[in-house]
């Protein structure tokens, strides 16, 4: 009697099921309904994870120590908000929009409360707290470098107390520091034509090789040039490196090729590769060089070469006023590219030969030198792919410049972290793995919530055991951290 009457209360809580068609496929027969009782459902039975870590790694404290941009004290914190949109990117959020999926998730929000307490509209005025309508703005036909206002600069304090745990925790002598700038496109009206012609956004990032940290950004309008006022990102990102690093480098494209750049990394005792503009004089230089002093450039140890380079040593001292009397001149070295291969018309002159040039104080061999400072492209241009396609950076919300700015760095906090959990958290099998397989794998993963003795437990199906040690594993990681 007792069992007919739970299942006729359990079919009471079911909702009708509406015909359906019925589509010929590899699967069984199945029908999609709802559930009206809330029976504890998460998809997201990772991300807790994630949550502990942003709270293990004293990323509330900071937000809080850092962040004054709430005038009441009602609804969600400053840190609760920083919480909730790194959740966002970290989940795999694009979108405001998409806190709605953290606010359906039963499970999620039995654990987790925040997501009850905000909603996509209550989010974008949170983010143009970050904007300032006084300062002055690009418009088309002049390049502003747009100041951070305090609240920016909190956040970048913050991802700066994030670095140090990093670097505490994981500790390395040596930071090379490589600065790229990458188009964003974007329709909103608001957003200005870069050189590709297409309207956007275009932010500076430097990347911390070593660490796979990203130490600073500057978020720009797509008309500032990459190559206009690089010392201030600079000076930025050297404040923002923890204590402990005895040596530092930069290595960047022909955008950072300023003499003003140039001579302050090396009144600094940076040690520096930078790609150079081969100007008229500089390949006047080139070409005068004699056959002798060129050179082949071997590939990198356990590389095949795919084409022949060469390389040479280019006695070339351009003018510079800012340089002192003592101050040695840089080296600058030339690679002679392989010719385009294109089918040329009858009588037509062959193409000019193809040169780049690097610029440096260092004295490593030339073909070192080119290797090392082609390994940029394998850190800063990477860390842009992530940023637009595992993390929410690709879209933006607003047409606001500080609301932009600050979705932005937020990714870039949200990256962080995953960063900070593979050196120290994960299990060692994602240290490699980028955060979409990370997602796929281990976070975004089914199970139910139930409150059972007075606490709440995460059930995983049994098949799923081996996911569930490795939850375990990782608590534990975060336990020691803490103790």
């Amino acid at each position: 009697m007792k069992n007919r009457r739970k299942r006729r209360n359990s079919a009471a809580k079911e909702a009708p099921i509406e015909p359906q068609p019925i589509i010929r496929s590899s699967l069984q027969r199945f029908v999609y309904t709802t559930e009206r009782s809330d029976e504890g459902v998460t998809a997201l039975t990772g991300l807790p994870l994630a949550i502990e870590a942003f709270h293990t790694l004293g990323l509330a404290d900071a937000c809080a120590r850092e962040l004054h941009l709430k005038e009441r004290a009602r609804g969600p914190s400053e840190a609760q908000w920083v919480e909730v949109l790194t959740m966002l990117h970290f989940a795999g959020g694009t979108d405001l929009d998409d806190l709605m999926i953290f606010k359906q998730d039963d499970g999620l929000c039995r654990l987790w409360g925040t997501p009850n307490r905000v909603s996509p509209r209550s989010a974008l005025d949170f983010l143009k707290r970050f904007h300032d309508p006084s300062l002055e703005m690009s418009r088309q036909g002049k390049a502003v470098i747009v100041p951070e206002t305090e609240g920016l600069r909190g956040l970048g304090r913050v991802n700066a107390h994030l670095l140090a745990e990093v670097q505490c925790r994981h500790p390395v002598k040596t930071a090379t520091l490589d600065l790229d700038a990458s188009i964003h496109p974007c329709n909103k009206r608001d957003a200005l034509f870069t050189y590709d012609k297409v309207r956007g956004y275009q932010p500076v990032i430097v990347v911390w090789s070593e660490q796979e940290l990203i130490v600073h950004d500057e978020f720009r309008d797509g008309n500032v040039p990459a190559g206009m006022g690089n010392v201030p990102v600079l000076k930025a990102a050297l404040r923002a490196l923890p204590e402990g690093i005895s040596k530092k480098y930069v290595r960047a494209d022909s955008a950072l090729y300023e003499h003003k750049t140039l001579r302050f990394l090396d009144r600094e005792g940076i040690e520096f590769a930078i790609s150079a503009d081969v100007s008229r004089e500089l390949r006047k230089e080139i070409e005068a060089l004699p056959k002798k002093a060129w050179h082949t450039l071997p590939p990198r140890e356990g590389e095949v070469a795919k084409e022949e380079r060469f390389w040479a040593e280019v006695p070339f001292v351009p003018e510079e006023p800012e340089a002192r009397k003592a101050e040695r001149p840089f080296r600058y070295i030339a690679i002679k590219l392989p010719p385009k291969l294109v089918q040329l018309d009858l009588f037509e002159p062959p193409p000019e030969d193809r040169y780049v040039a690097i610029v440096t104080n260092r004295d490593l061999p030339a073909p070192e030198l080119i290797h090392w400072h082609r390994e940029k492209c394998g850190t800063v241009e990477k860390m842009h792919d992530m940023l637009k396609h595992d993390v929410g950076a690709r879209l933006f919300p607003s047409s606001v410049f500080g609301a932009c700015a600050a979705w932005y760095r937020l990714a870039i906090l949200a990256l962080n972290l995953y960063t900070a959990m593979k050196h120290s958290i994960l299990p060692k099998e994602f240290e490699t793995q980028r955060l979409p397989t990370t997602r796929f794998r281990f976070l975004n993963r089914a199970g139910r919530v139930i409150r059972h003795a007075r606490r709440f437990v995460v059930v995983l199906s049994h098949v799923a055991a081996a996911l569930a040690t490795s939850y375990i594993q990782v608590r534990e990681a975060l336990g020691a951290l803490t103790g």
